[in-house]
């Protein structure tokens, strides 16, 4: 292995996560003006599930439990998600969308669906199939280092 490729790996990653989040706060995907990052996060990963626990939030969004709960009482308090007693623990509670909560995140699914529509189309044909399989790689490799 080259030395300085893990520096050029390291390069190339900071330089896409600033332009993923670049994107979030220009193109509205997030609806920034409503929502912090993070709650938008948690509004995506609440829509995609429907009905989930705060620890299981918590673990898909990789942050401790108390931020979780924060997050989520900010939507809570905005109207965008209900807490609703779990039927299989008492001690929990079932985190949801509400009606206008799911307009949120149906809003914030079109904006990053058209979005990134239209960063792929920008990829050769002949090299789309391996950018994803690149990014499967990378994604497993983190997975690997957690």
């Amino acid at each position: 292995m080259n030395r300085a490729q893990p520096k050029q790996f390291r390069e190339q990653i900071r330089i896409l996560e600033r332009k993923l989040g670049l994107l979030k706060k220009n193109n509205g995907s997030c609806c920034a003006a409503v929502l912090t990052l993070a709650q938008c996060h948690a509004v995506v990963e609440i829509g995609r599930v429907k009905s989930i626990s705060l620890k299981d939030l918590a673990v898909i969004l990789a942050i401790d439990i108390s931020t979780t709960s924060r997050t989520v009482d900010g939507l809570v308090k905005k109207g965008y998600v209900q807490r609703i007693p779990s039927l299989e623990d008492r001690r929990s509670v079932d985190i949801s969308l509400t009606e206008s909560g799911m307009v949120i995140f149906e809003t914030i699914e079109s904006n990053n669906d058209t979005f990134f529509a239209d960063i792929f189309d920008n990829i050769p044909n002949d090299e789309k199939m391996n950018v994803l399989h690149t990014l499967d790689v990378i994604l497993a490799a983190f997975d690997q280092e957690s």
